[in-house]
């Protein structure tokens, strides 16, 4: 009995010893013992990104070339509207006067025209003027000439010159009498280019105005030549 016994206990105990790595990887999730795995690698962090250097605020665009700087800047397409005031001298009368009540006195002028370029200086355009004199004898002249314009013009910067001929007509009140007749002037302007858009200056012109009559008054037929001298403001469109 005593030698059975041993042998149960020695089988009993053989079994327990196989048993237990089995019982150990149970309790150990059903992994088999080992040495430990690396913890997974981390996403890299983006660094900062290096800023975009700050553009320069953009200043005011410098004039283009030409502009102000070549001898002749006026190009084809551009336009100015003139205006202008000054004094109107009478100059001549061709023939004479019959009667000191037909001298004219220095009067007032006031001028508005338009131009449109062509080609490079040159110009077309028109012209509606307005001028009043009086006469020895106390009598009034109003003369309203509109005219068709041609003129050239060149610079040397600042300063603007212009030389320019007109003709056209005009309408004539002297009192109470009205007539209409032929007109024509010849002259020029010198201007300061005081900014983009503004010239300012003096003009000087010559005003050929006849004066017709026919049948029995054309013994009263005669020709006067006006000074126009005037302060000018152009703008340039």
């Amino acid at each position: 009995m005593k030698s059975s016994q041993a042998a149960a206990l020695t089988l009993a105990l053989l079994l327990c010893l196989a048993a237990a790595p089995a019982v150990l990887a149970q309790d150990n999730g059903g992994q088999a013992a080992g040495p430990p795995s690396p913890p997974p690698a981390q996403p890299a962090v983006p660094g900062p990104e290096t800023p975009a250097p700050p553009t320069p605020p953009s200043g005011p665009s410098s004039p283009a070339s030409g502009e102000f700087g070549d001898t002749n800047p006026f190009l084809a397409g551009e336009q100015t509207i003139g205006l202008s005031a000054g004094a109107q001298i009478p100059l001549f009368m061709a023939p004479g006067a019959t009667d000191n009540n037909s001298k004219l006195l220095v009067g007032g002028v006031f001028g508005f025209s338009y131009q449109y370029f062509i080609a490079r200086g040159i110009a077309l355009g028109g012209s509606l003027a307005g001028a009043f004199n009086g006469t020895i004898g106390g009598r009034s002249l109003f003369v309203a000439p509109l005219s068709f314009r041609t003129a050239y013009w060149w610079a040397a910067m600042p300063f603007e010159f212009c030389a320019a001929a007109e003709a056209g007509g005009y309408l004539m009140r002297l009192d109470t009498h009205g007539m209409l007749g032929p007109f024509a002037k010849v002259g020029g302007e010198v201007l300061w280019r005081i900014s983009q858009g503004w010239s300012v200056g003096v003009k000087g012109y010559l005003w050929i105005v006849p004066e017709i009559h026919t049948g029995s008054n054309s013994s009263l037929s005669r020709t006067s030549g006006l000074t126009e001298v005037a302060m000018s403001a152009v703008y340039h469109l």
